[in-house]
């Protein structure tokens, strides 16, 4: 393993020589990320960049194309210095080390949301708008991956990944056949919604970087087209922001108001569809920490799993779409009714 890092370390110093003329100074390797890119940070002098290697060449070129396109509409997103995809290897501006989930954890106290952080997520959510609507309106998908659209087939993709990794694990009796017909009602559901937008796929706070009080968006690589209520979703129920009821509300106003001025939103239309995209992106985030959390038994997941049920909870009674999916509402009802012997399952996977 030292020995594939210092390969690693030795294409990068080589794309930054052949960018600056010079080898860095250092080279640290950044801690581990929920992916396979592996980050470092070379400076020298007045110069700090950080370097990524990915041995999936695909993701490479959707990341570095988006960000060239992104960076024509004035989007907040990292610079690319330097590429050379033959050996997987980039370099990009240096943003710091600062998430906004991160120094949203640090200013917050219990059961408080500060008042400049809702001026930050105001901030994130509008540059979100411009991102989706404006850069999206004319953007080329060629090199989108896996998938150039967020249709049926990647819905049921996401709904399957919740019931492989997630529900499965929990030992709750269920009619698998009446599940998957409701899997595609709902997913037909969703496709209703209007979807010819840019979808970053996964906007959350972990994917913000504050670069003095200014929100920059990394990891859009996985970006489709799409419905814009999935990527605010994903920020506004982010489970470990734990953002209250009362700031989402006004936090969605905010970004109604803000993309109303790109484009024509029917607002009544837009929020139904918002707590159907608010169901998936819950679902989908439960079967991540199912895989993460229960399966490969690493804690930060674990730990998550109560906070994502109670997205659920919230969203028991707001979802229109799930009086017509008895299954999946039996389903939910069983999740958020366990009893706390039952989610000690969680603990006790991470024993085994």
């Amino acid at each position: 393993m030292i020995q594939i890092e210092h390969h690693i370390e030795e294409k990068i110093a080589t794309l930054f020589k052949d960018k600056f003329g010079f080898l860095p100074n250092s080279i640290i390797k950044l801690p581990n990320s929920g992916s396979n890119r592996i980050y470092y940070r070379l400076i020298n002098d007045k110069i700090s960049v950080l370097g990524v290697y990915n041995s999936d060449k695909e993701e490479n070129i959707a990341f570095i194309d988006f960000t060239k396109q992104f960076i024509k509409y004035q989007i907040n997103v990292p610079e690319i210095i330097a590429e050379d995809l033959s050996q997987n290897v980039y370099l990009t501006s240096d943003l710091g080390d600062t998430t906004l989930l991160e120094w949203l954890l640090k200013v917050r106290s219990t059961n408080h949301f500060p008042v400049n952080a809702i001026e930050i997520y105001k901030k994130a959510l509008s540059k979100l708008a411009r991102m989706q609507i404006v850069a999206g309106k004319n953007f080329n998908y060629d090199h989108s991956y896996p998938f150039k659209e967020f249709d049926k087939k990647a819905i049921l993709f996401d709904l399957k990944y919740f019931q492989d990794n997630f529900l499965i694990n929990l030992k709750i009796d269920y009619n698998s056949t009446s599940l998957d017909l409701e899997f595609k009602l709902f997913s037909d559901h969703l496709l209703s919604a209007d979807n010819k937008y840019f979808m970053f796929r996964d906007f959350q706070a972990r994917n913000i970087m504050l670069v003095h009080n200014d929100p920059y968006f990394i990891d859009y690589q996985g970006g489709r087209k799409g419905a814009l209520q999935y990527d605010l979703v994903s920020l506004l129920f982010q489970a470990k922001a734990q953002i209250p009821e009362k700031i989402k509300k006004e936090l969605l106003e905010h970004y109604i108001d803000v993309a109303q001025s790109y484009t024509q939103i029917n607002k009544s239309e837009f929020i139904k569809y918002y707590y159907g995209f608010a169901l998936i992106r819950v679902l989908q985030t439960l079967g991540a920490y199912g895989l993460r959390g229960i399966i490969e038994k690493k804690p930060h997941f674990l730990e998550s799993i109560p906070l994502a049920i109670n997205n659920l909870k919230y969203l028991y009674d707001k979802t229109e779409i799930l009086n017509k999916l008895p299954q999946l509402k039996l389903i939910i009802d069983k999740i958020i009714n366990t009893n706390i012997d039952n989610k000690q399952l969680y603990v006790n996977s991470f024993n085994k």
